[in-house]
């Protein structure tokens, strides 16, 4: 997968290029929509939390001037993660809004207030200092999200040919399911050797996969390997 340019550098342009909240929304709808759904789990089963989501993610794409308070350039190195901080507490701080509202009779809107000084302000402290809890929440948000989307990649790379069309079911029932290669091999009528091959395949450019959406965030720099990036990942899921 191709990444142009960096998300630093699109969110610095956002005061000046609004348009560019598109770009920016594209990498962490998904992730802001897992941690909201962690948050307000008590909402599952009904639509209504859903339509919540939906409403946050608009609202954050018709203001960028909210994410462009993030300032990166302000960011130390080896704290890219403070702007997914940053993002998910305000959309959590929309999404409590939304709810509160809709819980009064009023139209479910996810407006912070005329400036939304406020809960911006609030989302920055946190972005600064979060608590361990909100840390371990929103970084598996983040990851369940990231790995989500290597697995679709690894589908895509199996559906155009650039991999061998059995590869993903390989890697999932023998990483995810915990299968062994000789059963898998068996079920495929496949020699084993062969079945080594495509794991060992599988496994690269997943880790290929992972990296290239670290790298594009700003979480891993540009020398780390697929190795280091599956760690950064992994952690968080295991936290």
């Amino acid at each position: 997968m191709d990444f142009p340019e960096t998300r630093w550098s699109l969110i610095g342009r956002l005061a000046e290029q609004p348009d560019q909240v598109a770009v920016v929304m594209e990498l962490y709808a998904d992730p802001v929509g897992r941690y909201l759904r962690h948050k307000f789990s008590a909402e599952k089963g009904g639509a209504r939390l859903d339509d919540v989501v939906q409403e946050v993610l608009v609202y954050l794409m018709e203001h960028p001037e909210l994410l462009a308070r993030a300032k990166p350039g302000e960011i130390e190195a080896g704290q890219a993660s403070r702007f997914r901080y940053f993002i998910m507490t305000l959309a959590y701080n929309a999404a409590r809004n939304a709810l509160r509202r809709h819980t009064h009779g009023r139209e479910m809107n996810a407006a912070m207030g005329e400036d939304g000084e406020t809960t911006v302000a609030e989302a920055l402290a946190i972005a600064r200092q979060p608590t361990n809890e909100a840390v371990l929440a929103m970084d598996r948000a983040w990851a369940e999200s990231v790995l989500a989307a290597a697995w679709r990649d690894l589908a895509a790379w199996a559906d155009d040919g650039t991999l061998e069309a059995e590869i993903p079911r390989i890697l999932r029932e023998n990483l995810m399911d915990g299968r062994n290669l000789r059963d898998i091999c068996a079920d495929l009528d496949m020699p084993l050797a062969t079945c080594h091959r495509r794991l060992a395949r599988g496994r690269t450019y997943l880790q290929k996969a992972i990296a290239d959406r670290l790298r594009q965030a700003g979480e891993i720099n540009l020398t780390e390997d697929g190795s280091a990036a599956c760690e950064v990942l992994l952690g968080a899921l295991r936290a």
